[in-house]
């Protein structure tokens, strides 16, 4: 997965004890002990929990297409159909914020 973000990652990088802005972005971030967290936590969320989103959301589709008309009738269905789809584009909204972050960081050439 992006592998344009692990781009250069070579033996050589890997095992370097001093990690070489130029082997990659991943490496540039990981070069600083500033930074390092940017990829710790940042590239973590955009790459594992930012599948939530579409999976939300495909709960809240099921939720849609199986009860139709009728989830007007039961508020609370309505009300969780609705935090659902809330927290999928939240979800998505923060890893697209910290893709651009982590990019702006660490830029890819």
């Amino acid at each position: 997965m992006y592998p344009w973000y692990r781009a250069g990652a070579t033996d050589v990088c890997e095992g370097a004890k001093q990690l070489a802005a130029s082997c990659g972005p991943k490496w540039h971030l990981l070069a600083n002990p500033n930074t390092a967290d940017w990829h710790s936590f940042a590239m973590e969320w955009k790459e594992h929990v930012a599948w939530i989103a579409p999976m939300l959301a495909t709960a809240v589709a099921f939720i849609v297409s199986y009860y139709g008309a009728s989830l007007a009738n039961h508020p609370g269905l309505r009300k969780a159909t609705m935090i659902l789809f809330t927290l999928a584009f939240l979800v998505a909204g923060i890893a697209g914020l910290l893709g651009a972050l982590i990019t702006k960081a660490a830029p890819v050439a």
